[in-house]
C-alpha cells in the first residue's frame, strides 16, 4: 500500500499547473457552469419534502481511510437520505481535490489547511466549509536508537520529503525552534516516510501519527516522533471539507444540509469509534492492511483529533484561519497564478466560511 503521504505530490504539482488546468476547464470565476448536475429534483432547497433527494458530490484526497469516516458513517444510518441528500463519492484522482473542486468538477472535497491556502492563491475557487481534524497529525520521526533526540539534533541532516512546498520549512522551524540550526538536506523519497526512515535512506521525516505511525507500530518499528505543532509551527486544521464557491452561494441550503449530515456522521465516530470503523471497513472491503489498523486509527481519531477544547465537531475560528495561513504567506510558499510570491498577506476570512457550520459551534 502506498504511503498517504504521496498525495501531497498531488497537491503540490496542482498549485504549480492550476492556471493551465482551470483554463482547460473554462476557467475557475464560471465554475458554476462545470459543476455536475446536483439536482434530481425540482425542490432546489436542503429539505427532505416528499422523499425529493438532490445530488452531492465529495471529491475524495486519497483512498477511503479514517479521515473519511463520518461520510461513510453518514450514508449508512440514513442522514443523507433525511436532509435529502444522494452523496456521490467520487474516487481518489490523481488530480488534487482542491483542483478538482476549484473548477468546480466536484460541488465539495476532503483536504488540508497546508494545501488550502496554496491552492487558493494559486487560484482555485474553494472555501472551508468544516474542520474534520482539529489538530496537525504530522510528526517529525527518527528510529528511536538513533542519536536524534529532539528536533536540534536534525540540524544538517537529511530529510525525506515528498515535493511540496511547505515541507522543508516546517522541519527547519521546527529544528530552529527548538535550539539547531536547521538547513536539512532535502531528499524527494518514492516510498513511504517511516520505511525510508527504518531503512536508514534518510534521517527523518513527517508522517501521519493517526495512521503510519500506528501501522509502522504494528509491525514492531519503533520510532521517536516530535509532533509539528510542538516546535514552533502553527497549528492546522489537518484535513477539512472544503467546497466549490460557487456552488456554495447557489445552493446555501442544500449545502448546510449536506454540512449537518456529515457532521452527525463524524459525531457518531466520536461516539463510537469501533463502530463507525466497522462502517468503513464494511463499506470499502479490502481497501486497508489490516482491519485492526483501522480500528486504532479510529480511537485515536475520536479521543485526541475529532472535536474542539470546547467538545464539538466541526468548528473553525478566525484565529486558526490565519495563524498558519500567515506563517505560509511570511514563509513565501503563497504564490500567485503565474507562480510568483504574493507581495501581500491574503484575505484569510475569504478561506473559510461559518455559514454552514454545525449548530453546536454557532454557541
Amino acid at each position: 500500500m502506498r504511503s498517504p503521504k504521496l498525495r501531497w505530490i498531488a497537491a503540490a504539482c496542482a498549485a504549480i499547473a492550476l492556471a493551465v488546468f482551470l483554463a482547460a476547464c473554462g476557467g475557475g470565476s464560471d465554475s458554476s457552469s462545470d459543476v455536475a448536475d446536483t439536482t434530481t429534483a425540482s425542490d432546489s432547497g436542503g429539505g427532505s419534502g416528499g422523499g425529493e433527494t438532490q445530488d452531492v458530490t465529495l471529491q475524495l484526497d486519497w483512498t477511503p481511510n479514517t479521515n473519511h469516516t463520518g461520510f461513510y458513517v453518514a450514508q449508512e444510518k440514513g442522514f443523507y437520505e433525511e436532509a435529502g441528500i444522494n452523496l456521490k463519492i467520487l474516487p481518489y484522482s490523481e488530480a488534487a481535490a482542491d483542483t478538482i473542486v476549484g473548477a468546480g468538477k466536484a460541488n465539495c472535497g476532503i483536504t488540508s489547511q497546508d494545501n488550502l491556502p496554496v491552492a487558493v492563491a494559486a487560484g482555485t475557487n474553494e472555501v472551508s466549509v468544516m474542520p474534520i481534524l482539529q489538530h496537525q497529525v504530522n510528526a517529525l520521526i527518527v528510529k528511536e536508537d538513533s542519536d536524534f533526540k529532539s528536533p536540534k539534533d536534525l540540524s544538517g541532516a537529511t530529510y525525506g520529503g515528498f515535493g511540496l512546498p511547505f515541507e522543508e520549512p516546517i522541519v527547519n522551524e521546527m529544528i530552529k525552534d527548538d535550539g539547531g540550526t536547521g538547513d536539512v538536506k532535502n531528499v524527494i523519497l518514492n516510498t513511504g516516510a517511516y520505511e525510508a526512515v527504518y531503512n536508514g535512506s534518510v534521517d527523518t521525516s513527517l508522517a501521519f501519527r493517526t495512521w503510519e505511525l500506528i501501522e509502522a507500530s504494528d509491525r514492531g518499528i519503533k520510532l521517536r516522533e516530535f509532533p509539528v505543532q510542538d516546535y514552533g509551527v502553527p497549528d492546522t486544521y489537518n484535513v477539512v471539507l472544503a467546497c466549490n464557491g460557487d456552488w456554495l452561494e447557489s445552493n446555501p441550503e442544500l449545502a448546510e444540509a449536506f454540512v449537518d449530515a456529515t457532521a452527525k456522521g463524524f459525531e457518531f465516530a466520536v461516539e463510537d469509534p469501533k463502530a463507525a470503523a466497522k462502517i468503513l471497513i464494511d463499506a470499502n472491503p479490502g481497501a486497508f492492511p489490516t482491519e485492526e489498523l483501522v480500528y486504532q486509527s479510529a480511537e485515536m481519531l475520536a479521543k485526541s483529533y475529532y472535536d474542539d477544547e470546547a467538545g464539538n465537531f466541526g468548528c473553525q475560528t478566525k484565529e486558526r484561519w490565519t495563524e498558519y495561513p500567515k506563517w505560509l504567506y511570511e514563509q513565501g510558499i503563497l504564490v500567485d497564478p503565474s507562480g510568483n510570491p504574493l507581495t501581500s498577506p491574503p484575505d484569510y476570512e475569504t478561506l473559510y466560511t461559518n455559514e454552514f457550520a454545525p449548530e453546536a459551534c454557532e454557541a
